[in-house]
């Protein structure tokens, strides 16, 4: 397997896991620490991905900062909610911040998918 393949096979097998805490623990402060720390690292990891693909990117055009700015916009909502759970004593504001991320990283996930060719 090719170096360029198992980045490749890392990047996918992570996303999943971002997606399955963001389902499953992404609603108490905790969690929300949690999925703050897996998206960095995730983007990380599509850091290493692009720099390996290099110019192979040119095609993706703007699907690709539409890709990063998901992935940064779910951190952000996570950030958010956890901010709000210590200093405002807001259960809903904190859940919908919640909601938020996990949609903007279904979404992130989605074009991930659409970019590599593996949905139509």
């Amino acid at each position: 397997m090719s170096p360029i393949m198992t980045v490749d096979t890392i990047h996918w097998v992570f996303a999943f896991l971002v997606l399955l805490s963001a389902a499953t623990m992404g609603w108490v402060q905790l969690g929300q620490r949690l999925m703050v720390t897996l998206i960095g690292i995730q983007v990380l990891i599509g850091i290493v991905y692009a720099a390996m693909l290099g110019t192979a990117l040119a095609g993706a055009g703007a699907r690709i900062g539409e890709h990063i700015l998901g992935a940064l916009l779910a951190m952000g909502a996570y950030i958010v909610a956890r901010r709000a759970s210590t200093r405002v004593p807001s259960r809903p504001l904190q859940l919908g911040l919640a909601a938020a991320g996990l949609l903007l990283l279904v979404g992130t996930a989605y074009l991930g998918l659409k970019m590599s060719g593996k949905i139509a």
